[in-house]
């Protein structure tokens, strides 16, 4: 029954990202009662000018605020209907059409990697293990993820996917960052993970900043 339930749930991401997209912005803004565009963009002042590669990047709210920096930042997305919708957003953006199991970049060619509310996709044990391949030896994986308003549906229905998705530890003694498995397959592919909690308005964001490991 679970394992029925995970495939439902990743169909249903998947028609969302494809037939769908059309709808996400709106089903976004309406989830996030308004703060999904601020959500997204909360990982760019940890990144500042530094080269960055955008894995999942839907209808092009980064690409948006990076097109005009000096510094290359590159749009990856496997739906043709985001590319779309993020060139539509960000007229002079680079997006390329591949997927995070199989990046097309050279060994250590990317010093920032970021992924925002991103599908099961991304932690995958072949896109973690592409993301530490194009990381340089400092570089780093930022993740923006867990937006939470008090009283809000957003992350009530966020964590049941993640839970149905992933499954959950059953230790209550370990700390919750160790609790989540998400986090747990980021140490496994061999990244040092910290967190933080970020204050938009009256709502808050989490962000993983997963930093290469050398061992």
């Amino acid at each position: 029954m679970l394992q029925r339930m995970q495939r439902l749930v990743i169909w249903a991401f998947e028609r969302f990202y494809h037939e769908g997209a059309f709808s996400y912005d709106l089903v976004a803004w309406l989830m996030s009662q308004g703060y999904w565009s601020q959500w997204v963009l909360a990982a760019l002042l940890e990144i500042a000018d530094q080269p960055l590669l955008e894995l999942g990047c839907g209808t092009g709210y980064v690409q948006k605020a990076r097109q005009h920096q000096a510094s290359l930042t590159i749009g990856l997305d496997e739906s043709h209907q985001m590319l779309a919708l993020s060139r539509r957003r960000a007229t002079q953006a680079n997006l390329v059409r591949a997927v995070a199991q199989a990046l097309p970049y050279a060994d250590g060619s990317w010093s920032a990697v970021l992924s925002t509310f991103p599908a099961p996709y991304l932690f995958d044990r072949r896109s973690l293990a592409e993301i530490q391949r194009v990381l340089t030896n400092d570089g780093k994986l930022y993740i923006v993820d867990g937006g939470n308003i008090p009283n809000g549906l957003y992350a009530v229905v966020i964590g049941l996917i993640y839970r149905l998705v992933f499954g959950r530890q059953s230790n209550p003694d370990l700390p919750t960052s160790q609790l989540d498995p998400r986090i747990q397959r980021l140490h496994e592919a061999g990244f040092r993970v910290s967190t933080q909690i970020k204050q938009v308005g009256r709502s808050q964001v989490q962000l993983f900043i997963a930093e290469k490991s050398n061992l």
